[in-house]
């Protein structure tokens, strides 16, 4: 980790300005993590821009974001076009919580600044973002937000309390509250933010959710079925568009049934996009399903989108790995 992290530091002093970038859809793992990446590279006396999510955010970052305005919290977010304003030759760009070039918020990015520096938690991929000048993968992580922690314990820094909230309320929800993911280091890093301030009364403020929500998913539970023994599948239907944070939620549901050692969310995330986020108990690889068709992720935790299919022919392919498996 020294290594990355001097790395990391080299960098961000090495280059006039700093472009971050998370995924499509962000949470707050990956924009927690940015907010708070860019925090640090503005104590190098560094500018850096965060790039700001094209569509709606989910009520979690919605409300984290609202809690550093209320605060008087400066976070330098800019729209893509505000960003080709501001880059030049020596522009950094890292890349946060994934490694493949279409899942990011804007791909254009990625031909339009020269040094990319991609820092990822999920299972390595065969897509990844090509030409990089330094790329760490490592799946053993929980979340981006246990590696920021410990970046901010290397460099002996803190943050602003309402910052170091943002990622703990990131880390218990990318390990579904400490169940899945984790190892002794995440709690060790739990405890470091709690350290620097992390505020467990406002955490759950963030994390709570409407009642309509919890209804609703309750409602998709009712029609959950079993595609084989210990496998359990829920479609969420084409009607509504759903952020894939509620999948994840909805699959980590799924798992806390008896008897359920694979659970699979499946709904629309976007016009034409379907997504499905896949949980396990551990003795199955949610990562090996997915990466059967096209996507990928830990162990435990893993999902996939298609472009230009309908819910019936993804869950299709789900059941064909399931069954073959």
């Amino acid at each position: 980790m020294d290594y990355l992290f001097k790395k990391l530091t080299e960098n961000i002093k090495n280059h006039d300005n700093v472009v971050i970038m998370t995924h499509k859809h962000p949470d707050l793992d990956g924009m927690g993590s940015a907010i708070a990446l860019s925090k640090i590279a503005e104590s190098f006396k560094k500018t850096c821009y965060v790039v700001f999510p094209i569509e709606q955010v989910n009520s979690s970052l919605e409300k984290g974001l609202n809690l550093l305005k209320k605060n008087e919290i400066i976070v330098n977010f800019k729209k893509y076009k505000e960003i080709l304003e501001v880059i030049n030759d020596n522009t950094l760009l890292i890349v946060l919580d994934t490694q493949k070039p279409y899942l990011v918020e804007n791909p254009e990015l990625l031909d339009k600044i020269n040094d990319i520096f991609v820092i990822d938690h999920h299972t390595n991929s065969s897509e990844h973002i090509d030409n990089t000048i330094f790329e760490y993968i490592n799946s053993n992580k929980s979340s981006i937000v246990e590696i920021i922690a410990e970046y901010l314990k290397y460099l002996n820094k803190t943050l602003n309390p309402i910052i170091i909230t943002l990622l703990s309320a990131g880390m218990e929800i990318d390990t579904n509250s400490f169940s899945l993911k984790t190892t002794e280091n995440t709690f060790k890093m739990a405890g470091f933010l709690t350290r620097l301030g992390a505020d467990p009364i406002l955490r759950k403020e963030i994390l709570k959710e409407s009642k309509d929500d919890v209804i609703r998913r309750h409602d998709y539970i009712k029609n959950s079925y079993f595609i084989k023994e210990g496998y359990l599948l829920c479609d969420m239907g084409e009607k509504d568009i759903n952020d894939p944070v509620d999948l994840a939620i909805l699959a980590d549901e799924l798992l806390r049934f008896d008897t359920v050692e694979v659970s699979f969310a499946v709904g629309k995330i976007g016009l034409d996009m379907v997504g499905v986020s896949t949980r396990s108990m551990g003795k199955i690889s949610a990562a090996v399903l997915m990466s059967a068709i096209g996507g990928g992720g830990h162990v435990t935790d893993a999902a996939a989108q298609f472009k230009g299919k309908n819910n019936k022919e993804v869950i299709e392919m789900i059941k064909k790995v399931v069954m073959e498996g």
